[in-house]
């Protein structure tokens, strides 16, 4: 199955940052500096790219997929927080299996709340408001899970064509989910920028390495 044609960057794009290469080699030569570089993953696999697209059913935003293209995120096991001040950048399997796994849950909580309504309500089966449901539900199939932190929380790409396409959001199961405030970027090469700028002290956290781990202090 051919994976489906990646839907041009809007908003993304249209923000000034630096090139998701230009960003890696930053994080390269700190890693390497450092000698932590096993904390960054080989590339992954174009097939598989292509594969974890036609699985979401949506295209990737250019930059998540240069990324993927050069480093398939960081090892889960054991924990480095590459990404200030907490987050674990996902390899793309963990990424297609969260996404997997939440779009399951989000099916199952659908489903049970249909049979819940009677049958003169099932053209109106939930009491979400229009454009309330991502609150609502907590979840979307047309976010992509990049980052997780040791807390639950969750970094997400948005998928939808439109305004905020290519946007990282922010997925914590106590509150509802945002695409603005703390933890959260307008793209992934933003995001990957920040990390740069984080590991070479331009910013509120300092990064050090500790039993062969990335940790972060204010």
């Amino acid at each position: 199955m051919a994976a489906p044609a990646v839907t041009p960057a809007l908003w993304h794009d249209r923000v000034m940052t630096e090139p998701v290469s230009a960003s890696w080699e930053r994080i390269e030569e700190w890693c390497g500096r450092n000698d932590i570089t096993h904390v960054l993953r080989p590339p992954a696999a174009e097939a598989d790219i292509a594969a974890a697209q036609a699985q979401v059913g949506l295209g990737f935003p250019s930059d998540v997929v240069e990324s993927l293209r050069r480093h398939d995120g960081t090892p889960t096991r054991p924990t480095s927080f590459l990404v200030p001040e907490r987050w674990v950048l996902l390899p793309l399997d963990r990424t297609v299996e969260e996404w997997r796994s939440r779009t399951e849950q989000l099916a199952e909580r659908q489903a049970a709340e249909i049979d819940e309504i009677s049958d003169e309500d099932d053209e109106d089966w939930s009491d979400v408001e229009e454009g309330e449901e991502d609150n609502h539900w907590g979840w979307n199939p047309a976010w992509l899970p990049i980052a997780l932190d040791d807390t639950g929380c969750t970094l997400v790409v948005e998928l939808r064509p439109g305004d905020r396409f290519g946007a990282v959001g922010y997925l914590d199961p106590q509150s509802i989910p945002r695409f603005d405030g703390v933890d959260t970027f307008p793209s992934t090469a933003a995001l990957l920028a920040h990390t740069a700028d984080a590991l070479h002290g331009n910013g509120t956290m300092t990064a050090a390495v500790e039993n062969q781990r990335i940790r972060w202090t204010d």
